[in-house]
């Protein structure tokens, strides 16, 4: 018996040195299941496209253009969009958005913060922040929620504490 399974076995190795490629399953059934994961893993890399969710920001209700130097703090509310260059001690509102051409050199507290330019300072968000492709961040963000596209860079730390449900924070104040 021993000897019938070596000789399967060179016989095995010598189609398989001749470069044949000749797939060998022992378990028809195992075959048959890595087939199936094989397609749902591609299946769902063609289809995880994702987009960033530019569609949850709002309507923008302020702008700084490309072109534009604004120095000093920036306090508003709603959306804010920056495509030019601010500098100055901190960022404060709802929610900002950073256009590619866009630069911020201060300190962020905001809801919600979406990257595609540069920012250089500390980012507190309270609900997320999305760093897309053309982005450039550095500094410490904290965060509960962090996306991070392809191509961006971020130099720095990530603080991710719990997110707070809606509603806690007036139990917290009350207590």
């Amino acid at each position: 018996m021993t000897r019938e399974r070596g000789s399967f076995w060179r016989w095995v190795g010598s189609r398989l040195a001749t470069g044949r490629d000749t797939p060998i399953v022992l378990d028809r059934r195992q075959a048959e299941r890595r087939q199936r994961l094989q397609d749902t893993d591609e299946e769902r890399r063609l289809t995880d496209r994702r987009r960033p969710e530019s569609s949850d920001l709002g309507e923008i209700g302020g702008f700084l253009t490309a072109g534009s130097h604004l120095r000093g703090a920036l306090h508003f509310s709603g959306a804010f969009r920056v495509d030019g260059h601010f500098e100055g001690e901190w960022v404060r509102g709802e929610t900002l958005v950073i256009g590619e051409q866009g630069l911020v050199n201060a300190e962020i507290q905001v809801e919600i913060l979406q990257v595609g330019g540069q920012v250089l300072g500390n980012v507190t968000a309270k609900r997320w922040v999305e760093l897309l492709e053309s982005s450039a961040v550095t500094g410490t963000i904290r965060t509960p929620r962090l996306t991070i596209w392809r191509g961006a860079v971020f130099n720095g730390t990530c603080d991710m504490p719990a997110a707070r449900p809606p509603g806690s924070e007036a139990l917290s104040r009350q207590a």
